[in-house]
């Protein structure tokens, strides 16, 4: 049986190392940080600064599933009052260490596109609720707990708080399949390259009214 709960402060780094090694192999990362030794240093302060700079921000919510006592899903929602944390927060939250892990200029190409895939669901107007990543642990993929996380939590915390749509991004294709699983429509597709590596990325988007009806 999965708990659910918001993050802790003492849970915050662990969280953030799972959610790096669910990203190790993907092609979003690798493009710009080939070297894996480099993208696993990239990773894992990149999203400890992104926790570190969005900590404790009303409109960014930390989510946790958990399964006898051992975290092994974690999401981050974004309200539709959100706002991205100043350079200077950034900075504060271990930015300088992000630049020199993955090197400032491949750091700087994949931050280029990290903005213009979001772009499409940052856009939305209206009570949007945005899914800015939702990690299960390698050891636990592929056994349902993405799809519970999100049906028996995400959704319902969504849909409580007003949400009228629901909308995210992925880069792995695979993810598309997923989220079509899960009720999400897609509403826009890119695709990327860098360094002789092309990739897509796909927003999705829910009405999260039509499934409350």
């Amino acid at each position: 049986m999965l708990a659910y709960k918001k993050m802790t402060a003492n849970e915050r780094a662990g969280c953030a190392l799972l959610a790096a090694e669910a990203f190790y192999d993907y092609t979003y990362f690798s493009a710009y940080v080939p070297d894996e030794k480099h993208r696993k240093v990239f990773l894992n302060r990149m999203i400890k600064c992104e926790f570190r700079a969005n900590w404790g921000k009303p409109e960014a919510v930390f989510l946790t599933a958990s399964e006898n006592g051992r975290v092994v899903a974690v999401a981050q929602l974004c309200s539709p009052a959100y706002s991205k944390p100043s350079d200077g927060d950034y900075i504060r939250a271990g930015w300088i260490g992000v630049l020199l892990g993955g090197g400032i200029g491949q750091v700087s190409a994949w931050q280029a596109t990290e903005k213009s895939a979001s772009a499409p669901c940052h856009g939305l107007t209206g009570q949007n609720w945005y899914l800015s990543l939702l990690t299960v642990a390698r050891p636990e993929e592929g056994k349902g707990i993405g799809t519970r996380f999100l049906q028996e939590c995400l959704i319902p915390f969504v849909a409580d708080a007003g949400a009228e749509t629901f909308s995210l991004f992925t880069n792995a294709e695979s993810n598309c399949r997923f989220y079509e699983k899960n009720g999400f429509d897609l509403f826009d597709e890119k695709r990327f390259e860098n360094g002789g590596k092309s990739f897509g990325s796909w927003s999705y988007i829910m009405k999260v009214q039509d499934r409350q009806s």
